[in-house]
């Protein structure tokens, strides 16, 4: 068993992992997919058993080498001293914003207001292109709180304490993805206030008290506590606890009640990764260590224990159980570096070498912003595996040759002292590694996944049997992998993206939004944990290449579920009539992306960059591959990413494949995107036949 620490101000606790164990079949892959390089010296060895954490012990050293610069720190009045600033978390806009915005544990929403707190179980409405469960103000709390913060959070849950206008702690609240109670500790005796009256529950025990609001019942489950006569008023002695439960309407609150009781303590997860599958499980802990009311979403599967009732949320049907938790197993979707093409005839490999020649010859100057640059990085990597199957050795040595200049530059520890590009800092304040020239955002922690996969994908393929360049670009590698998938030190977030109960990653560093987080481009996240994967491979850890496994395989699965292949069926989301969703949202999906309306794009965003081996994670169905490119272009050829949907259709089978692959042969240059080529799109239709 493996141990690590969740993020606490104050209690310090530790949690358990499942046993580290990687299967030799999963090695294997991972191992075919880079050299069996050392590990450069000082590197800690792994084993199936170790944890998966970056110690400070070991990226102290490495750090010790690069600049530190806040580029746009975010307010931390709400976090307390000592945590890690919590980015690319579903609640990191309760956090990092001048005023708390709405954040969306599900099936709740829930707010910091100045006195206290709002919640309600959002009502699910779809229309066109748009499914939404807005932030719902149901029951508004008052407890006299003069302010709150963060005083301690893991991957699922996260815990306020709400201080009077003397700093003296009044009450805790802690909230968590999944459940369905609010839970509230009185650190002091005071009273609370609420926006509707509470009435005795009849028959579902003492201390129950009920409020109705929007047709929706919720529950006040305080033993201790003493109601007003007009419902109005709560007063709580020092220690007691008032846990709010949103009552399912095919509930029994007599059932319920007694597993909403106790306050949720913090959350542990769980996972393994084999051959077949991987799997998950997430435990949720009460402080007197008692079952609770857990809900699971469409892509957590069938669960062992018996529902107890049932939400509606943005996601989908939720099932509410009497568990400690949740357990889910997902395909394993094995990361690889290249293509299959093993079937090809010597024509179609003639045709390749002659289109990759041109492809290598034409990579021009590559850009200097974090996001851009790196794709043209694993453009380059790409090309680099490909000349290698081909067996075009003068042009694999060329890009090599290059792939590794433009690393040294990016991974040069002290770039960031010598020029504003092409390089990396560490930022002290938001605690992680922020590329320069910054885009989109990422100097507020945004797509940060997005962006470092691809250098960790390039810098993967560049060190294939070269143990000098191995080492010389493990410190910045080391450090970026830390940034986006980390765990267990002080000088990174935990898993600083991924959502273990969603399944998937989250994009927006600070979250500014009244929808709480997003992620836009599904398969962008698919690749970063691909990346990662492969980075692990090629500099000998194992563990760290099992957890981007594990993430690899259920992000894949949650970008059918919610994004690809969605399944609006059921009422309320009938109305929705699109066959994919552009932005997922934590209070909203929705039919749309960033940068265009355009259904290429909104398709599009969802497949780039198609990494080797990440078909699997998007053509399950063919049926379902077609309508998505059918309601993409429906309007006529696709605008953007014309490349990306032709090498998605030739997933749907032989025919469709055929018929991407003549139109591959004829597509404009000018519509092939700036991180593919026309080789490795050609080569990417020809292994799917």
């Amino acid at each position: 068993m493996t141990a690590r620490v969740e993020r606490s101000a104050h209690r310090p606790r530790a949690s358990r992992l499942l046993p580290l164990v990687v299967s030799a079949g999963l090695v294997m892959t991972l191992a075919a997919c880079a050299s069996a390089a050392p590990a450069p010296d000082g590197a800690p060895a792994r084993s199936g058993s170790t944890p998966v954490v970056l110690p400070d012990a070991q990226t102290e050293p490495l750090l010790a080498e690069v600049p530190e610069r806040t580029l746009a720190a975010a307010p931390l009045e709400r976090l307390a001293e000592g945590l890690v600033p919590p980015t690319n978390r579903w609640f990191s806009g309760l956090v990092l914003n001048e005023d708390p915005m709405p954040v969306f544990p599900q099936p709740l929403s829930f707010r910091l207001d100045a006195a206290g707190f709002t919640f309600g179980a959002p009502t699910v409405v779809a229309q066109p292109g748009l499914i939404a469960g807005a932030m719902t103000e149901h029951i508004v709390v008052e407890n006299g709180s003069d302010r709150s913060e963060v005083t301690r959070y893991d991957e699922v849950s996260v815990t306020t304490t709400q201080f009077d206008a003397d700093d003296a702690p009044i009450a805790r609240v802690t909230i968590a993805r999944g459940s369905p109670v609010v839970s509230y500790v009185a650190e002091a005796a005071h009273s609370l206030t609420v926006s509707e009256p509470l009435e005795a529950a009849s028959g579902a025990g003492e201390g129950i008290h009920l409020a109705t609001v929007g047709g929706l019942d919720y529950a006040l489950i305080a033993p201790e506590a003493t109601v007003s006569a007009d419902g109005l008023t709560v007063e709580l002695p020092a220690g007691a606890t008032a846990n709010w439960l949103a009552v399912p309407a095919d509930g029994d609150l007599a059932e319920l009640a007694p597993l909403a009781a106790s306050p949720l303590d913090h959350v542990e997860v769980e996972y393994a990764a084999a051959d077949e599958s991987v799997s998950t499980g997430i435990r949720y802990v009460t402080e007197d260590g008692s079952p609770t009311l857990v809900g699971t979403l469409p892509h957590h599967g069938e669960q062992t224990a018996s529902p107890v009732g049932s939400y509606t949320t943005v996601y989908g049907p939720m099932a509410l159980a009497a568990s400690g938790g949740v357990d889910a197993t997902t395909p394993t979707v094995a990361p690889a570096a290249s293509l299959d093409l093993s079937a090809l005839d010597d024509a179609e490999r003639a045709e390749l070498a002659e289109q990759l020649e041109l492809d290598a010859g034409s990579l021009g100057t590559l850009p200097a912003d974090t996001y851009f640059g790196g794709k043209a990085l694993a453009r380059i990597a790409t090309l680099i595996t490909l000349a290698g199957q081909l067996g075009e050795e003068g042009i694999e040595q060329s890009l090599r040759t290059r792939l590794a200049e433009e690393l040294r530059t990016w991974f040069d520890p002290a770039g960031c002292e010598e020029r504003e590009e092409r390089c990396f800092l560490y930022d002290p304040v938001m605690r992680g590694m922020v590329g320069l020239a910054p885009s989109f955002g990422s100097e507020e922690f945004n797509d940060h996944h997005f962006h470092y996969g691809n250098f960790l994908y390039a810098a993967a393929i560049a060190v294939e049997g070269d143990a000098a360049l191995l080492e010389e670009l493990s410190p910045m590698a080391t450090l970026l992998a830390a940034d986006v998938a980390s765990f267990g030190g002080e000088r990174f977030a935990d898993w600083r993206a991924f959502d273990p109960y969603s399944g998937h990653s989250w994009a927006s560093g600070y979250s500014p939004f009244g929808d709480g987080n997003n992620q836009e481009s599904s398969s962008e996240a698919i690749a970063a944990h691909h990346g990662v994967a492969l980075w692990a491979a090629a500099s000998g850890d194992e563990a760290l290449a099992e957890q981007a496994t594990w993430m690899l395989s259920l992000e894949s699965l949650s970008a059918r579920t919610y994004w690809t292949n969605v399944d609006t069926t059921a009422e309320p989301f009938a109305a929705y009539d699109r066959s994919v969703v552009g932005i997922v949202w934590d209070g909203k999906r929705d039919y749309a992306t960033w940068f265009s309306p355009e259904p290429a794009a909104i398709l599009g965003i969802q497949l780039i960059p198609m990494r080797p081996g990440t078909g699997a994670s998007l053509g399950s169905d063919p049926d379902r591959v077609l309508e998505n490119i059918a309601e993409a272009t429906a309007s006529g050829p696709a605008p953007q990413f014309a490349d990306y949907l032709l090498m998605y259709q030739s997933l749907a089978g032989p025919e469709p494949a055929e018929l991407a692959l003549a139109a591959a042969r004829e597509l404009p240059m000018a519509s092939i995107d700036d991180g593919n080529t026309r080789s490795y799109m050609l080569a990417w239709i020809m292994s799917q036949d």
